[in-house]
């Protein structure tokens, strides 16, 4: 009876094991038949391979932003936005985003498309005022976020040749920018990108996901490491690299996946981990949760308000709220 069951159970372990000897081997097998040898390289030319150009017209520009000393730019601060974000951008200029304005060695600009049914009288109020409004005559919308992201590499090389690093960071992000000036400047990095890192997650199949990439435009089982994209730094030095290899890559319209993930591979440029870029939607509209962070996201321009209406007014931080946001962050990154 028992040497029955010895055997049943060994059977069982067999068969397991094959079937998943099988289940990882049969996607890599499918992948080396469609992408070559190596396609967790992502360098596979019959997969990735494309040709284009970014020449779309600025439609508005400041392209003295950087003059008259560009590598004297310690950090050019890129936000993309929509047309119609008149009050988001007003709050990132009015809390964290003012940190910027009499800082020599900091630039903060917002990279716009363009919608052709919306008007835009009141863009070139805005621009006129504060003198931070970058335009591109592509279309603006979800699907061209990667473009977008392109215009800031595009804009940095060109106008700010020399700066040491570029911050992407969306509009509902509020940042602790001094935390982040002291951790560039202890860390002095060049052709990198610094984020949150997602490790090899597997991309969306569901139809019904935003996020969802089929077979055909994305063939393997892996994505490439990347990081999270409501906040990033690029050095400066790679930023050319990082345009040239995307303008020869095929895109993708998940801007993170896209230039973090696939084009950096290509271009060799390494990702360094870094947990201050908090990953998820941001659960406390409380200046005490920043204490161990660098960025929290999905903030409206309200509760941007209010964040930066504490930290003004030195909101003490006490022990148990800090151990609450501690075992809360750690729970919520486990």
């Amino acid at each position: 009876m028992i040497k029955v069951w010895f055997k049943k159970k060994r059977t069982l372990i067999v068969a397991t094991s094959v079937c998943t000897f099988i289940w990882i081997l049969y996607p890599l097998a499918v992948e080396y038949t469609v992408c070559g040898p190596d396609p967790y390289s992502f360098l596979s030319e019959h997969c990735f391979a494309d040709t284009r150009t970014h020449s779309y017209k600025y439609l508005i520009n400041e392209e003295d932003i950087c003059k008259p000393f560009p590598d004297k730019i310690f950090l050019l601060i890129m936000i993309p936005s929509r047309t119609s974000e008149f009050e988001e951008r007003q709050a990132v200029r009015q809390t964290w985003g003012s940190l910027a304005v009499h800082n020599k060695e900091i630039r903060l600009v917002f990279m716009l498309g363009y919608r052709p049914e919306m008007h835009n009288r009141g863009l070139k109020t805005e621009s006129e005022k504060h003198h931070d409004i970058i335009q591109e005559d592509f279309y603006d919308s979800y699907r061209n976020l990667s473009i977008k992201s392109e215009a800031i590499l595009r804009f940095a090389q060109t106008f700010c040749s020399g700066v040491k690093y570029i911050l992407k960071v969306d509009v509902d992000v509020f940042m602790d920018l001094p935390a982040l000036i002291k951790e560039l400047r202890e860390r002095n990095e060049t052709n990198m990108i610094m984020g949150y890192v997602f490790s090899f997650p597997r991309p969306y199949r569901n139809k019904r996901s935003k996020w969802y990439l089929d077979k055909i435009s994305y063939p393997l089982t892996y994505l490439p490491q990347y990081v999270c994209g409501a906040s990033y730094v690029v050095s400066g030095d790679a930023a050319s690299k990082l345009l040239s290899v995307a303008l020869s890559t095929k895109i993708y319209f998940l801007e993170d996946v896209f230039i973090t993930g696939v084009v950096r591979t290509r271009a060799a440029v390494k990702l360094i981990q870094n947990r201050g870029f908090f990953v998820y939607q941001s659960p406390f509209v409380d200046i005490c949760w920043f204490e161990n962070k660098i960025i929290g996201h999905s903030y409206t321009k309200e509760q941007m308000l209010e964040i930066w209406s504490q930290k003004l007014q030195n909101k003490t931080c006490t022990t148990s709220i800090r151990v609450f946001y501690m075992l809360h962050d750690r729970l919520a990154l486990w």
